[in-house]
């Protein structure tokens, strides 16, 4: 899955949207490195960044949806939680690969994470927008 930021994604609170973006531009960068041969010094740190970005946003966005009252901010959070754990079994794994361990990691890896991002942003952050468009 190749991913690009698109307006259709847009939650509507800048902060987030950014880190949607963000997000997006450094799981492309992982998607590009797959085919070729992996830098993988470049790669583990853009799934560092990627994983520091990734638990900074979700602080981010659970303040948000407690700040405009947003009911299933537990469920929401709880899906945080699970691909936190996930992200941090992965940067282990690649840690502790070999070459070739880490290159299927990367093969994988950036589809995987493109499918979760934009179907969370559709499927879950979609949910909050109206309570975002109400604070104004």
């Amino acid at each position: 899955m190749s991913i690009a930021w698109n307006d259709t994604l847009v939650v509507g609170d800048e902060s987030i949207d950014a880190d949607h973006r963000r997000m997006m531009e450094l799981i492309a960068t992982l998607e590009t490195a797959a085919p070729g041969p992996v830098d993988c010094t470049a790669v583990g740190a853009t799934l560092a960044e990627l994983a520091r970005l990734t638990a900074e946003h979700f602080t981010r966005e659970e303040a948000l949806q407690e700040a405009v009252g947003f009911p299933d901010r537990d469920a929401h959070r709880t899906s945080h939680v699970m691909l936190l754990k996930r992200l941090d079994a992965i940067m282990a794994h690649y840690a502790d690969g070999c070459d070739e361990v880490r290159s299927g990691i990367i093969r994988t890896l950036g589809d995987s994470l493109a499918t979760w991002l934009v179907g969370h942003i559709v499927n879950n952050d979609m949910e909050f927008k109206s309570y975002v468009a109400e604070r104004g």
